[in-house]
Order: structure tokens, then sequence, then C-alpha cells
């Protein structure tokens, strides 16, 4: 990994316009990582609420950019795992089946919950028990991964941002709740889980990191985010191939410090990459000047206890 990383910026209140932007201020990273086979991983936390979910103006932005490229993918595949009441819900509701008509380029959507392919890896519980959870290859086996989120603020980890959207979202959807280091929702309690959720990630984040990614806060969720209505517009898109970087610039511009993030610390700690804004170049303004405080939730103090017992003391290392 390089001393330093770089990250795309784009401001103002157009979604497709910003994250366009941002991509193209970084246009030789997504060129350096293109396939022929490109896979963009947007967020469907609900096949209902748009305000919580990727919009398509972001998955156009990116496409829009992917069209310039000397090299084009021969393939496009959008996949996702989402909360949805049936397959295919949140693709219908939030127009991403237009996309297919609108690029010169084949584009299928994918719905991650009818996978049938897996590959088995462990995470571990707040009592230091390990649970299997499956990861779908249909993600592992290709060969350039764009994770597009949306900036939000979490019950579990302080926000969630490109990296988590990128893990929650593919491994089967009834072991998300084991990331969190429990086996049913109604047992969650922090800081256990902040502890425990911050781990984990990481863990699964050897096997799920994105080639590039995307954070969309055109307009944001704030307060007790990840799901709900409470909006912040925030005018602001981040890219770029260092995921943790691109973390950490919407993070700051979201209010938070980046170094007190879980996922962000171990990252940035072991080389998967740069949370230090001090060592990110930010093309396309200062982000310091495009801060605008999300609320965060009300659990933030509990969960800020994720590194009460020293941070390092507890790193993933299974």
């Amino acid at each position: 990994m390089s001393d330093k990383s770089t990250v795309g910026l784009g401001t103002g209140t157009n979604r497709r316009q910003n994250v366009q932007i941002a991509v193209e201020r970084v246009k030789d990273q997504l060129e350096a990582c293109m396939q022929d086979e490109v896979m963009l991983k947007p967020n469907f936390l609900s096949g209902s609420n748009p305000l919580v979910c990727t919009h398509v103006d972001a998955i156009r932005g990116v496409l829009d950019v992917i069209m310039t490229l000397s090299k084009k993918p021969e393939r496009v595949i959008i996949a996702e795992g989402g909360n949805e009441a049936y397959s295919g819900e949140a693709f219908r509701h939030f127009g991403y089946t237009d996309l297919p008509g609108e690029y010169d380029i084949p584009i299928d959507l994918i719905d991650l919950n009818q996978e049938t392919r897996w590959r088995n890896t462990r995470v571990y519980m707040i009592d230091g028990s390990y649970k299997t959870v499956r990861m779908p290859r249909t993600v592992l086996d290709c060969p350039c991964v764009i994770s597009v989120a949306v900036a939000k603020t979490h019950d579990g980890g302080m926000v969630t941002l490109a990296l988590k959207n990128m893990i929650m979202g593919t491994i089967r959807k009834k072991d998300r709740i084991k990331v969190h280091g429990f086996i049913s929702h109604n047992e969650r309690e922090h800081p256990h889980e902040a502890r425990a959720l911050n781990r984990n990630l990481i863990r699964l984040a050897r096997h799920l990191y994105p080639d590039f990614s995307v954070v969309d806060g055109t307009v944001g969720i704030q307060g007790n985010g990840p799901g709900g209505t409470d909006t912040m517009a925030h005018g602001l898109a981040a890219a770029g191939a260092d995921t943790v970087a691109v973390d950490a610039v919407v993070a700051r511009s979201m209010g938070f410090e980046p170094l007190e993030i879980g996922t962000i610390f171990y990252a940035d700690g072991m080389g998967m990459g740069i949370g230090d804004l001090n060592r990110i170049l930010v093309l396309g303004g200062n982000v310091n000047d495009h801060i605008h405080p999300f609320k965060p939730h009300d659990s933030i103090e509990k969960q800020r206890l994720w590194q009460i017992e020293g941070a390092w003391e507890m790193a993933p290392t299974g």
C-alpha cells in the first residue's frame, strides 16, 4: 500500500453530477481496476424506503464515467442482497430496471439473496466462540467490484459507508446478525456489539474488499440510522480505489473523527487502506470546508466504547 491515498470529491445538489465528478477526479484509479466484468454493489437497506438506499442516479454517475474509459467492461452486474418483501423489489421501486436500456453495454440486475454458491468463513461472538458465515461466490469471483454506498449514521458502527456496504449486503442474509456478535437481534447490547461488529467487519474485509468505492452523501441519513427518514442535505460525494480513505473523508465531512471509527482504525493499522486524513490527498476541495455535522445515533456514546479495553488488545486476529 502507498504511503498516501487520493480521493476524488464532488460537491453540489445534483447527485448524478456529484458522483460523476468525484469518480472523474480519480479516473486513473478506476481505469486501473477495470476488467471485462464489473460489479456495482448498491445499498438496499429497504425495498420500499428510497431515502436509505443507493439512488439510481448515483449508479448512473459511475456508469457515465465507465462509458468514457478506453477499456470498457464487456458486462456490468448490479448486485445486492437487499431487505426486500420479494426478490427484485428494490430494483423495480427505485428505477434500476431502466438502466439496461440506457447504456450501450450489457447490464444485469442480480439479487444476491438468490445466491446458491458460497464460501465459508468465521466471525466471532461476544463470548469468544465463533460462527460460520457464508460469502457469495458471485461477488468473490468477480474481478472488479465497486461499492456504491450512502452516507449514513449507524446503530452499531457509528457510520455505515463503502466498506460496510460491501460486506453486509453481500453475505448470506441470515448470517448478518452474527457479524454483530450475537445470534439474534433481541440480544444486541452495547458496548459488546460495537466491539464485535468492528472486529468482524475487518475479518470479512480480508475477503470482501472493494476494488473501487463511491459514497454518495448528496443526501444522507443522520440520527438513528441507518434506517428512517431523518435526512441530511450534505451535497457531497467521494470516490477512490482506497475504500478506507474514501470512508475516512466522508466520515470527516459528516463531523466524525475517522480514526475513532472502529473499521477505519483497524483497517488503517492493518494496512488495508489509509484512514489518517494527513495522508489523504483530496481532489476537488479541502474536506474541512465541507463539514456538515450529522446528528449521531442516540447510542453513540456506548458505541464509542468499542475501544475502551484497548483497541489493539482486541484486534481482529482470527
